[in-house]
Protein backbone atom coordinates (compact mmCIF):
# COMPACT_ATOMS: atom_id res chain seq x y z
CA UNK A 1 0.00 0.00 0.00
CA UNK A 2 0.87 3.62 -0.72
CA UNK A 3 0.26 6.74 0.69
CA UNK A 4 1.31 10.37 0.51
CA UNK A 5 4.19 11.07 2.10
CA UNK A 6 5.45 7.09 2.68
CA UNK A 7 7.30 5.24 0.03
CA UNK A 8 5.39 3.42 -2.58
CA UNK A 9 5.70 -0.40 -1.81
CA UNK A 10 4.89 -0.62 -5.63
CA UNK A 11 6.48 1.54 -8.50
CA UNK A 12 3.82 4.89 -9.00
CA UNK A 13 2.06 5.13 -12.55
CA UNK A 14 4.18 6.91 -14.92
CA UNK A 15 3.71 10.93 -14.53
CA UNK A 16 2.36 10.86 -11.38
CA UNK A 17 5.46 11.81 -9.47
CA UNK A 18 5.91 10.11 -6.20
CA UNK A 19 5.40 11.50 -2.83
CA UNK A 20 8.92 10.21 -0.80
CA UNK A 21 8.98 10.68 2.76
CA UNK A 22 12.25 9.35 4.30
CA UNK A 23 14.55 12.03 2.61
CA UNK A 24 18.34 11.85 2.48
CA UNK A 25 20.74 14.64 3.06
CA UNK A 26 20.42 16.30 -0.30
CA UNK A 27 16.94 17.10 -0.22
CA UNK A 28 17.45 19.23 3.21
CA UNK A 29 15.71 22.54 2.90
CA UNK A 30 17.99 25.71 2.97
CA UNK A 31 14.81 27.96 4.19
CA UNK A 32 14.46 25.67 7.32
CA UNK A 33 18.73 26.07 7.92
CA UNK A 34 18.84 22.48 6.25
CA UNK A 35 16.50 20.67 8.31
CA UNK A 36 14.03 17.78 6.75
CA UNK A 37 10.84 19.17 5.43
CA UNK A 38 9.04 16.04 4.51
CA UNK A 39 5.00 17.73 5.47
CA UNK A 40 4.61 21.37 5.37
CA UNK A 41 1.75 23.62 6.25
CA UNK A 42 -1.40 23.26 3.76
CA UNK A 43 -3.48 25.76 5.54
CA UNK A 44 -3.40 27.70 8.69
CA UNK A 45 -6.41 29.14 11.01
CA UNK A 46 -6.01 30.86 13.67
CA UNK A 47 -8.27 32.58 16.28
CA UNK A 48 -7.92 35.85 14.85
CA UNK A 49 -9.36 34.34 11.62
CA UNK A 50 -12.32 33.35 13.06
CA UNK A 51 -12.28 33.46 16.94
CA UNK A 52 -11.32 30.92 19.39
CA UNK A 53 -11.40 26.96 17.95
CA UNK A 54 -13.83 25.12 20.34
CA UNK A 55 -13.53 21.90 17.72
CA UNK A 56 -12.55 20.51 14.27
CA UNK A 57 -13.45 17.62 11.92
CA UNK A 58 -11.26 16.49 9.52
CA UNK A 59 -12.94 14.02 6.39
CA UNK A 60 -11.08 10.54 6.03
CA UNK A 61 -9.04 12.35 2.25
CA UNK A 62 -7.99 15.19 4.50
CA UNK A 63 -9.72 17.26 2.05
CA UNK A 64 -12.20 19.21 3.97
CA UNK A 65 -12.52 20.73 7.74
CA UNK A 66 -15.30 21.12 10.18
CA UNK A 67 -13.55 23.87 12.09
CA UNK A 68 -16.38 25.32 15.33
CA UNK A 69 -15.29 28.34 17.00
CA UNK A 70 -16.48 30.55 19.58
CA UNK A 71 -18.47 33.10 17.11
CA UNK A 72 -19.08 30.41 14.01
CA UNK A 73 -19.37 27.03 12.39
CA UNK A 74 -17.82 27.03 9.08
CA UNK A 75 -17.05 24.24 6.48
CA UNK A 76 -13.65 24.46 5.01
CA UNK A 77 -12.35 22.54 1.23
CA UNK A 78 -8.90 22.42 2.58
CA UNK A 79 -6.72 22.56 -0.63
CA UNK A 80 -8.56 25.53 -1.99
CA UNK A 81 -8.30 27.34 1.56
CA UNK A 82 -11.97 28.26 0.76
CA UNK A 83 -15.13 27.80 2.53
CA UNK A 84 -18.13 26.39 1.45
CA UNK A 85 -20.21 27.49 3.96
CA UNK A 86 -20.64 29.14 7.24
CA UNK A 87 -23.45 29.60 10.36
CA UNK A 88 -23.30 31.89 12.60
CA UNK A 89 -23.45 30.17 16.07
CA UNK A 90 -21.64 30.11 19.12
CA UNK A 91 -18.76 26.81 19.25
CA UNK A 92 -21.47 24.60 17.65
CA UNK A 93 -24.36 25.82 18.36
CA UNK A 94 -27.32 23.17 18.99
CA UNK A 95 -25.72 21.01 16.70
CA UNK A 96 -23.10 19.94 19.37
CA UNK A 97 -23.73 17.22 21.53
CA UNK A 98 -23.80 17.80 25.08
CA UNK A 99 -20.23 16.12 25.91
CA UNK A 100 -18.67 18.33 22.93
CA UNK A 101 -18.21 14.95 20.61
CA UNK A 102 -20.38 15.09 17.98
CA UNK A 103 -22.09 18.09 15.58
CA UNK A 104 -24.73 17.34 14.03
CA UNK A 105 -25.75 20.04 10.94
CA UNK A 106 -29.02 20.51 11.11
CA UNK A 107 -29.35 21.35 7.22
CA UNK A 108 -28.37 17.78 5.99
CA UNK A 109 -28.85 15.84 9.50
CA UNK A 110 -25.09 14.35 9.03
CA UNK A 111 -23.04 14.10 12.07
CA UNK A 112 -19.53 15.03 12.69
CA UNK A 113 -17.11 13.24 15.26
CA UNK A 114 -15.38 16.21 16.44
CA UNK A 115 -11.52 16.73 17.62
CA UNK A 116 -11.31 19.42 20.87
CA UNK A 117 -10.94 19.89 24.47
CA UNK A 118 -11.79 16.13 24.74
CA UNK A 119 -9.66 14.76 22.41
CA UNK A 120 -10.98 12.87 20.13
CA UNK A 121 -10.11 9.87 18.12
CA UNK A 122 -6.72 10.64 16.80
CA UNK A 123 -4.88 8.75 14.41
CA UNK A 124 -1.25 8.58 15.53
CA UNK A 125 -0.59 5.85 13.13
CA UNK A 126 0.10 6.12 9.32
CA UNK A 127 -1.55 3.50 7.11
CA UNK A 128 2.30 2.50 5.70
CA UNK A 129 4.17 3.10 8.71
CA UNK A 130 5.24 5.68 10.32
CA UNK A 131 3.79 7.84 13.51
CA UNK A 132 3.01 11.03 15.06
CA UNK A 133 4.14 11.81 18.75
CA UNK A 134 3.10 14.98 20.72
CA UNK A 135 5.47 15.48 23.91
CA UNK A 136 2.50 16.46 26.46
CA UNK A 137 5.26 18.86 28.29
CA UNK A 138 6.76 20.85 25.78
CA UNK A 139 3.69 20.52 23.01
CA UNK A 140 6.00 19.28 20.42
CA UNK A 141 4.44 17.60 17.62
CA UNK A 142 6.35 15.60 15.64
CA UNK A 143 6.19 12.68 12.99
CA UNK A 144 8.31 10.15 12.13
CA UNK A 145 8.91 8.04 8.92
CA UNK A 146 8.81 4.19 8.50
CA UNK A 147 12.95 4.68 8.21
CA UNK A 148 13.11 6.46 11.38
CA UNK A 149 13.59 10.21 10.10
CA UNK A 150 11.54 12.67 12.59
CA UNK A 151 10.22 15.69 11.54
CA UNK A 152 8.88 18.72 14.16
CA UNK A 153 5.89 20.04 12.76
CA UNK A 154 4.85 24.00 13.03
CA UNK A 155 1.99 23.69 15.17
CA UNK A 156 0.76 27.29 16.00
CA UNK A 157 1.55 29.22 19.31
CA UNK A 158 1.54 26.55 21.67
CA UNK A 159 -0.79 27.89 24.05
CA UNK A 160 -4.06 26.94 25.37
CA UNK A 161 -5.21 24.38 27.34
CA UNK A 162 -5.68 21.04 24.83
CA UNK A 163 -3.98 20.18 21.74
CA UNK A 164 -4.86 17.70 18.93
CA UNK A 165 -2.48 15.98 16.58
CA UNK A 166 -3.43 13.21 13.66
CA UNK A 167 -3.21 11.84 10.21
CA UNK A 168 -6.69 11.52 8.22
CA UNK A 169 -8.11 8.13 7.89
CA UNK A 170 -6.34 8.13 4.42
CA UNK A 171 -2.47 9.07 6.10
CA UNK A 172 -2.61 12.05 3.30
CA UNK A 173 -2.66 15.19 5.24
CA UNK A 174 -1.55 15.52 9.47
CA UNK A 175 -3.68 18.13 11.38
CA UNK A 176 -2.44 19.45 14.71
CA UNK A 177 -5.37 21.99 16.30
CA UNK A 178 -5.19 23.59 19.20
CA UNK A 179 -7.53 26.65 20.59
CA UNK A 180 -5.92 29.30 18.99
CA UNK A 181 -4.40 27.36 16.09
CA UNK A 182 -5.24 25.14 13.46
CA UNK A 183 -2.31 23.79 10.66
CA UNK A 184 -3.32 21.16 8.44
CA UNK A 185 0.11 19.43 6.83
CA UNK A 186 0.26 17.90 3.21
CA UNK A 187 3.48 16.14 1.90
CA UNK A 188 6.06 17.78 0.14
CA UNK A 189 6.51 16.85 -3.72
CA UNK A 190 10.29 16.31 -3.55
CA UNK A 191 10.82 15.40 -7.72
Amino acid sequence: MSGPGFPASRPEPPGQGRWRYGLGPHDRNAATGGALTMWGPMMTLRDSDAGRIAGVWIAPDGGELLVLTEAETTYWRAPEKRALWTVRERAGGEGLSPDGRLYRDSASGLFYPLLGPHGGRQLREHPTGGHITVDDKTGRVAVTDPAGEMQTLSQGNGLGDWRVAGFCESGARILVAEPRCLVLHAPQDRR
